[in-house]
């Protein structure tokens, strides 16, 4: 059988993703650490990587060669920014089908717009935090340079402020509220995420903090409970729709 020669596009991706996987072992230290994971990873690094995905693969398969990769990137900064590139852009749009998924069945059950602002948001620790990319993607975003960032991030968070707010304005509409004068949807988004981004980063050293409950809500769900609160006032009541979709 002839096998599929790799575009240079796939070689690019492929080598890229060896490479997340070597920054994610050293971030969790299975290799030797670093204050900055980004830093120390070399395009030989990626190379190896790859070789070893490959071979796990198919114990026969050809291994990448050192061309192959200078032909992408010809000097190790070159490699440096593309790495930074795809570690943010892969992180910027966190999903969001199963916030939707879950906000479908509380509305279907009819519970309190509490209930579904703390079911949408603040609650998936425990996969976060075993989500390494979303770090890296933190870390990054406090060291990378500005203008880079908003080059990369600008359509995905406009996306993103989209489809949250319309999540956003279906739990409103249900609990017959709107937002507070002077206040705009982005504004609600930005500040959840903005709880959200710091109770995670804070328990990579207090768990338990997360993992408290008051009244049936952890800490971060009563944040964000009371964030919204704060953001928004009781509607006119107009007759709430069945149906808020």
């Amino acid at each position: 059988m002839t096998r599929k020669r790799r575009t240079r596009e796939e070689t690019r991706e492929l080598l890229l993703e060896a490479a997340v996987r070597v920054v994610i072992a050293r971030s969790h230290r299975d290799l030797d650490g670093s204050a900055n994971p980004l830093a120390g990873v070399r395009i030989t690094d990626a190379l190896e990587e790859v070789n070893r995905m490959l071979r796990d693969r198919d114990p026969d398969a050809s291994e990448m060669t050192t061309g192959a990769v200078y032909n992408i990137w010809p000097n190790q900064e070159d490699f440096q920014h593309a790495l930074l590139d795809k570690i943010l852009a892969d992180s910027a749009t966190p999903e969001i089908d199963q916030v939707k998924a879950t906000l479908d069945a509380g509305l279907s059950e009819g519970v309190d717009w509490r209930e579904l602002v703390a079911r949408c948001f603040g609650v998936d620790f425990d996969v976060s935090f075993e989500e390494p990319t979303m770090f890296l993607m933190l870390g990054m975003t406090a060291l990378a340079p500005p203008a880079r960032l908003v080059r990369l991030n600008q359509a995905s968070n406009a996306q993103y402020v989209v489809e949250t707010g319309e999540i956003l304005r279906r739990i409103l509409r249900h609990g017959n509220r709107r937002l507070a004068p002077g206040r705009s949807m982005a504004d609600l988004v930005w500040a959840i995420e903005a709880i959200e981004t710091g109770y995670l980063l804070h328990r990579r050293s207090y768990p338990e903090v997360t993992e408290r409950k008051v009244g049936g809500y952890t800490v971060v769900q009563s944040a964000i409970i009371g964030l919204v609160e704060q953001f928004t006032v009781e509607a006119p009541d107009r007759g709430r729709s069945r149906s808020p979709r």
